[in-house]
């Protein structure tokens, strides 16, 4: 019998080798992206977006779709992302891991950034990744395709910067020729319908703001000032809005949104209120690489009488000069308790007030000699109004690193005696199994497994050669998957081993290292709050509501346990 030729015989490997791929079914997400600042043409949007993934996965076989993530309306300039955060967590879960888009210009235009996620996070968790429109595959690329995929994102990240450029150029002129940029007018302001760059006095709030000028030109105190407006009824700048049916990220909560010191200080010292413009406060420059940051003053664009003043210049002056006297007074006296201890606040925005959802305060406060210092947790909204706004709380500082670092402990233990029974119950069930005399069908199920893996592997040769048809290939594919995945099933039962629980066992080994941590730690640290806690409240009576991380898995872990009593018994 004739040899077949190298090039047939190389032919025929390929031909095994994609088989042989392709026998692996992927957990395949497909992930759509579009950006505010895109000016994409109708192809790109999200709907054709996914109708083309979508359509891409359904014709191959050996994708299986088990999620879609979309973000629209964030830049693809960095990957803090929420979907694609969801993605990453499901990934991480061994939920994913094939990933397919549309371009790689969906997953992102920071070269650096996507050539890292490629050639370093892919592999590093296995992960499959198909660029449709870019014919790129991690599966399939060869060092030529990289080269490719290396000028593509070099080419996104270019186009990325080069909108932030004409964007930024673009706005840097208007607010030198003295047009308003802002997403919403100052208060005692509206824009005018004529002209969104043009501010016009608002009737409704322009007196308001010419109010609170005159009592502080009287010498009234920015609480006092704050106070008198709530108590008159008068909408701060936040309800106002609230009440237009202007959505902002600080009117969504549940509440009246009050006047408050913060509010008082920064209209009086706004040169808006002249006829002035001072614009760019903040910035960002993604082309030249700089983030979102907070400007000098020196560095703000002013451009003067661009607008009908509400406030004269002699009065603008005076409260400056109550305001400049206010803050070397405060100054003068800052450092005078300079020698006492100072804390830091470990929890941060996790601890809040149950009721107004405040970030709650660390206050130091002083002994009647002035030779003692305390700390003190208070809700900063019942410290500024009163039961108007919310209700009395407040805990010392060391009461609190007490309860917080008992309660951690009271839940590491109850881990640990959980852990205990865990492995009883689990070595109780092993001995039944080999008491039962279960060997032989466990080997025999193994060998039928093995079978159904064989024929699963071959399935797919079969239909790229032709011997069976796509509809007799996905017939065939449901039931044999069905059967592997009853026979394994059937093993666990009978084996009675951790591959049943294995994900409830992975769980543990994150609770066993917390345990290893903290257990006998004697005082409560950044690093475990940050570890062990998602968010602390303080409710009305001053008790403490805490939510520990990893608690789906601390459940799995105790529905174990109860199967396995019930299967010992």
């Amino acid at each position: 019998m004739a040899r077949p030729s190298k090039r047939r015989q190389q032919a025929l490997a390929s031909q095994t080798a994609a088989a042989e791929q392709f026998t692996v079914v992927h957990k395949t997400a497909i992930y759509a992206r579009l950006s505010r600042e895109d000016n994409l043409n109708s192809s790109d949007s999200i709907e054709n977006q996914l109708a083309l993934l979508n359509e891409y996965v359904s014709n191959r076989p050996y994708l299986q779709l088990a999620g879609t993530f979309v973000d629209n309306g964030y830049t693809g300039t960095d990957f803090d992302r929420p979907e694609w955060q969801k993605l990453m967590e499901a990934v991480q879960a061994k939920e994913i891991d094939c990933i397919v888009v549309k371009d790689l210009s969906r997953l992102g235009r920071n070269y650096i950034e996507t050539g890292e996620f490629l050639e370093k996070i892919c592999p590093f968790f296995g992960i499959r990744f198909i660029a449709i429109n870019d014919g790129f595959d991690t599966d399939t690329v060869e060092a030529s395709g990289q080269l490719s995929v290396s000028l593509s994102n070099i080419i996104n990240d270019y186009y990325a910067k080069d909108i932030s450029r004409k964007v930024s150029s673009a706005l840097r002129s208007k607010m030198e020729n003295g047009d308003f940029i802002g997403a919403w007018e100052k208060y005692g302001y509206i824009k005018d319908p004529n002209n969104k760059n043009q501010l016009i006095i608002n009737p409704e709030t322009a007196p308001v703001v010419k109010q609170i000028f005159l009592w502080r030109s009287e010498g009234m105190s920015y609480m006092g000032i704050n106070k008198k407006l709530n108590d008159s009824g008068v909408l701060s700048p936040g309800q106002y809005k609230a009440n237009r049916g202007i959505v902002t990220n600080n009117n969504q909560k549940d509440r009246v949104i009050l006047w408050n010191k913060h509010m008082i200080t920064e209209i009086l010292k706004d040169i808006t209120y002249l006829g002035h413009l001072a614009q760019r406060k903040a910035s960002q420059c993604l082309y030249a690489g700089i983030s979102f940051h907070r400007t000098e003053e020196q560095d703000w664009i002013i451009v003067e009488n661009t607008h009908e003043p509400i406030i004269e210049q002699e009065l603008f002056d005076k409260v400056q000069a109550i305001n400049s006297a206010a803050a070397e007074k405060s100054k003068a006296n800052s450092g005078k308790y300079d020698h006492l201890p100072k804390a830091v606040n470990i929890y941060g925005k996790k601890f809040t007030c149950a009721d107004c959802g405040s970030v709650m305060k660390l206050v130091r406060s002083f002994s009647t000699k002035k030779d003692k210092v305390y700390f003190t947790f208070k809700c900063p909204t019942y410290a500024e109004h009163g039961t108007r706004a919310c209700n009395a709380k407040k805990m010392r500082k060391a009461d609190l690193d007490e309860a917080v670092l008992s309660t951690i402990q009271a839940q590491l233990d109850l881990f640990v005696d959980m852990q205990d029974s865990l492995h009883q119950l689990l070595a109780m069930k092993k001995a039944m199994a080999k008491q039962n005399g279960q060997k032989d069908e466990i080997k025999s199920l193994q060998k039928k497994l093995d079978h159904k893996k064989g024929l699963f592997g071959g399935l797919y040769r079969d239909l790229r050669e032709g011997l069976i048809s796509d509809e007799d290939y996905a017939q065939t594919r449901e039931v044999i998957l069905g059967e592997i995945e009853r026979l394994e099933k059937q093993l666990a039962e009978l084996e009675g081993t951790t591959n049943r629980f294995e994900e409830q066992l992975r769980g543990e080994k994150k609770w066993a290292e917390l345990v290893k941590k903290y257990h006998h730690a004697t005082e409560v640290t950044a690093e475990m709050v940050d570890a062990m806690i998602v968010s602390m409240k303080m409710n009305k009576d001053s008790s403490l509501s805490i939510e520990f991380n990893h608690m789906d898995e601390f459940k799995a872990i105790f529905d174990t346990i109860d199967i396995l009593r019930k299967e010992v018994a």
